[in-house]
């Protein structure tokens, strides 16, 4: 059969596929069969007539996301490999936070989705310094392979979300961003608005918790290797670090904001030092092998943060009004991570009953960030927390 020829049956193929009834097509078909000769031409015909069932579903497929939010993603949603065939659906979405900034999204919807139905909700919220598509998007991902609506979105000032000066890191404005993450899925039909949930890894974590104090939407809290980022930066990651010393950097901080208000461009440095030396924290040397290599790193996430957001951090902690904070709340750690001692003291603080510190052996901080061996029991855990605690009432 001759290239012409193909094209000849390819306009026939399109115009069977515009004909309202089935039968119709399948009509036009068989009229086609006679076009394609016999022998080796007869696999075109075949392939001709795959393509024509292929294009025959479209409809009904498309009926099938016929309302629901967003766009289809087209990116990558997540760095960490996550497998084929799991089932999740991902739809890229956006919705308005205060001082008209634009959050950006990755809704994660299960295998078997139904419009129809109502789901418990999960927002994954990202470590400082991160993106959707990294630690928060893969937790996102693997809740939603166990029956989640899951939400995982870059904070303002990060990644594909509005707010300037970007690379902003501040905490009570990540807070904030929650509130709004709660606001977008309220407005979805298919989400149960008494059953929503909160999950933050590293610094995200101890906005989750700080979120929650407050938004009583929030019904339940996860965080993994959580994190307070005001204490972690006020007293050091390590802890230790002396008030003469804070409120030196506090003061160098004031006056490079001087500098920058007078004309300076806005100092950007490095989140986790490049490259760690042996004085640098473990989390902070993984965290370099997480941010700034092929295992982990984003075109949208640069291992920085501006100068003048350590005074922000410094200013911000996570359990200011924990009085408040009376859901239940997981907090989830790796056995030898550095980190331990901000997660034990967001749990010592907790008034609530319903509270719980669980240990992943062998695993540190960063581990949980993507280790399968680790990220594994971490999601195992937390798929059963949330299913009590957001369970159909």
């Amino acid at each position: 059969m001759k290239t012409n020829g193909v094209g000849k049956i390819a306009v026939k193929l399109a115009m069977a596929l515009t004909a309202a009834a089935c039968r119709s097509t399948v009509q036009k078909i068989k009229t086609l069969r006679h076009d394609t000769g016999r022998g080796n031409n007869m696999k075109k015909y075949f392939a001709l007539l795959a393509l024509a069932a292929a294009l025959a579903a479209a409809p009904s497929q498309a009926a099938d996301l016929a309302g629901l939010p967003g766009v289809p993603q087209t990116e990558k949603a997540t760095v960490t490999e996550v497998g084929a065939n799991t089932g999740v659906t991902v739809r890229k979405v956006t919705f308005k936070r205060s001082n008209d900034i634009t959050l950006v999204g990755n809704l994660f919807l299960p295998k078997d989705f139904d419009m129809n139905k109502r789901y418990a909700a999960i927002i994954s919220v990202h470590p400082a310094g991160s993106v959707k598509e990294q630690s928060s998007g893969l937790y996102a991902h693997r809740l939603a392979e166990r029956g989640f609506v899951t939400l995982a979105f870059d904070s303002a000032y990060a990644g594909e979300s509005g707010g300037t000066p970007h690379l902003s890191e501040a905490p009570y404005e990540r807070v904030e961003d929650i509130r709004y993450a709660v606001d977008y899925l309220v407005t979805l039909p298919f989400i149960d608005e008494t059953r929503i949930g909160a999950l933050g890894l590293c610094a995200g974590g101890g906005y989750a918790v700080a979120a929650a104090q407050t938004e009583r939407r929030i019904s339940a809290v996860g965080a993994v290797s959580g994190a307070d980022i005001g204490a972690a930066n006020r007293g050091s990651w390590l802890g230790g670090r002396p008030i003469e010393e804070q409120i030196k950097i506090l003061e160098d901080v004031s006056a490079q904001r001087t500098r920058e208000a007078r004309g300076e461009p806005l100092m950007a440095v490095p989140m986790c030092p490049e490259p760690p030396t042996e004085d640098t924290a473990p989390s902070f040397r993984e965290g370099y092998e997480y941010y700034c290599t092929p295992r982990g790193m984003h075109p949208r996430a640069n291992n920085r943060y501006l100068r003048r957001s350590q005074e922000t951090k410094m200013a911000f902690s996570a359990i200011t009004n924990i009085q408040y904070l009376t859901q239940p709340v997981l907090l989830i750690v790796g056995e030898k991570a550095d980190s331990i001692w901000q997660s034990r003291r967001i749990y010592d603080a907790l008034p609530g009953k319903d509270k719980e510190i669980f240990t992943i052996a062998g695993a540190s901080h960063i581990d949980l960030y993507d280790k399968p061996q680790y990220v594994g029991p971490a999601v195992e855990k937390l798929d059963g927390f949330f299913k009590r605690t957001l369970a159909e009432k």
